[in-house]
């Protein structure tokens, strides 16, 4: 199991908050099971030194890690906590340099955002915009939006269809690879 500590002072809204985030009281521990995205996290409230110890499986999906780091920036924000996550080690940056479910996320996630898009030029995909197919062919390059820090987002592409080249322009386009050739 994974593990972040939230260290926060004074009284909080514990129960609130979690509340809020969907977190069910049972047994001495909130427990949040998310059925959409088909994982479970628990918290430990230790009133005494002031800690909340949130736990989760090592073996989820960038999806399902995504969601928890956004549970995890919610609850710091909302406890004014203080975060240890280095029980919580998601990869490393191209640097080298540790990168974790809250320290380091937005870097890594640009990180392995831009290398799988790389990665798809030259392959097929379909390309989406607000969920609606827009174009399917060979992707030659992605563009993401450099104003954005904190999501990765492709803003233009260029994709090789059965009638030509396309340049797509969008806020926010979606690439699929659709594993044909």
């Amino acid at each position: 199991m994974l593990q972040v500590i939230f260290k926060y002072e004074g009284e909080q809204p514990i129960f609130e908050t979690l509340r809020e985030l969907n977190f069910k009281y049972s047994d001495g521990n909130y427990v949040l099971k998310n059925k959409e995205l088909a994982y479970s996290l628990s918290i430990e409230n230790d009133a005494t030194t002031k800690k909340l110890v949130l736990q989760f499986p090592k073996e989820l999906s960038f999806e399902q890690y995504k969601h928890i780091h956004k549970i995890i920036r919610l609850i710091a924000e909302k406890l004014v906590a203080i975060i240890d996550d280095h029980l919580a080690l998601m990869g490393y940056l191209e640097d080298g340099k540790e990168a974790y479910i809250y320290h380091g996320w937005n870097q890594w996630v640009q990180f392995l955002e831009g290398a799988k898009h790389v990665s798809m030029e030259g392959q097929k995909v379909q390309v989406y915009d607000d969920q609606l197919l827009i174009a399917e062919g060979i992707l030659i390059d992605a563009v993401k939006n450099e104003a954005s820090n904190d999501d990765f987002k492709i803003i233009q592409c260029t994709v090789i269809t059965k009638d030509g080249e396309k340049a797509l322009m969008g806020e926010d386009l979606k690439i699929i690879p659709t594993g044909e050739f």
